[in-house]
């Protein structure tokens, strides 16, 4: 087994070639020709080094999703999962270029995830080339895993209830496995009040700011250590003169939750909360996240996963994280291994980067599991 280590050793100069021109097209969530662009590269891309163009499935608001199905030994399949948009604007690569220093790589989104990205063709390729690919495999690259997946949450969902277990290449901050990961979303709550002179007339008026403001500490009750949930309010935007009485006020929330039903409790709540001001009333939209849920198969598949990676070296672990990832929606389906990616860390911040010399330790790890693991 240490063969294919060395193997994918002597591919890490060509895969950082490619991982710099992955980089150096940006690809913001909400940048739709942007992230278009991009899926039209991945599919060239995905053909040169497997032989088969992925299915393009086009998107009215996210980018365009690929589906690459490969078939193998067996019938039945594998799920694997990447996504191609990151949270940096347009414009950061001029800031931030791809660089290598002190063995580690950086640039926007090389850490979540497009190292992940290049790392599974990697290994699919080899795993063609050598006839060894075990499961037949679907591979899923999204374009709004950043922005709560509205687009590909569907046929994420319908492609895990057909596979025997899902693999998530998302990165790792110490190269642990994640197999359980918290719920997560954003709630938001619109309060619509009733304009007025703030000095001549106030009382004929409806303070939206106010009405919001009264809901704060019912949002902070709901926080829960015992049970895992945090609720956030980060963001507030309200009114737009210093002398109207403001009769729009937003709020937005951010919600993690280890415990599946805890996010109806939440909402509940919140959709109770009676209305402080006369004349306001609100109106709560949420897009939310499951919890990636440990089974006692996902424990079995990780057992099995932590041997392989111990015949090339690799001490694996597991971890429970707060973050969340398109594998929360699968494990209610079929087990999950995530965090099967890059090594590194930064996420979403100025500093992120991956470990050079792990980009073909993980990727022999996807190799070996992809062609033993039934």
């Amino acid at each position: 087994m240490k063969d294919i280590l060395e193997y994918f050793n002597m591919q890490k100069n060509t895969m950082i070639l490619d991982l710099k021109t992955l980089i150096e097209m940006e690809t913001p969530s909400t940048e739709k020709p942007m992230l278009d662009k991009f899926a039209s590269f991945m599919s060239e891309y995905i053909k040169k080094h497997t032989g088969i163009y992925p299915e393009i499935i086009d998107s009215e608001k996210a980018g365009k999703i690929l589906r690459l199905k490969i078939q193998g030994k067996n019938a039945e399949q594998v799920l694997l999962l990447c996504h191609y948009d990151t949270v940096f604007p347009a414009g950061t690569l001029k800031i931030r270029p791809f660089r290598i220093a002190d063995g580690k790589a950086y640039g926007p989104g090389i850490f979540d995830m497009k190292t992940g990205i290049v790392q599974t063709i990697y290994a699919l390729k080899a795993l063609i080339k050598n006839n060894q690919l075990l499961n037949s495999v679907v591979l899923l690259i999204t374009s709004d895993e950043e922005i709560e997946s509205a687009s590909s949450k569907d046929i994420i969902i319908d492609e895990a209830k057909k596979s025997l277990y899902t693999l998530v290449m998302e990165p790792s901050l110490n190269g642990s496995l994640k197999t359980e990961r918290s719920g997560v979303g954003t709630i938001t709550v619109t309060v619509y009040g009733k304009a007025s002179h703030a000095g001549l007339d106030p009382e004929s008026g409806a303070n939206a700011i106010y009405e919001l403001a009264f809901m704060i500490p019912d949002i902070i009750s709901l926080n829960d250590k015992n049970k895992g949930t945090s609720l956030n309010l980060d963001v507030i935007n309200g009114g737009n003169r210093t002398n109207v009485i403001p009769d729009f006020c937003q709020g937005i929330m951010d919600i993690r939750y280890r415990i599946p039903d805890e996010s109806d409790r939440v909402i509940k709540v919140l959709n109770e909360i009676p209305v402080k001001i006369k004349g306001t009333r609100r109106q709560l939209e949420y897009t939310l996240r499951p919890p990636l849920i440990k089974t006692a198969k996902s424990e079995e598949l990780y057992k099995k996963v932590k041997k392989l990676g111990s015949e090339i070296g690799l001490e694996l672990s597991q971890a429970s994280v707060a973050g969340g990832s398109d594998g929360n929606f699968c494990s209610y389906y079929c087990p999950v291994i995530d965090g099967l990616g890059a090594v590194g860390a930064g996420a979403h911040s100025d500093s992120e980067y991956v470990i050079v010399d792990k980009i073909p330790e993980r990727t022999a790890l996807l190799y070996l599991i992809l062609q033993n693991i039934h």
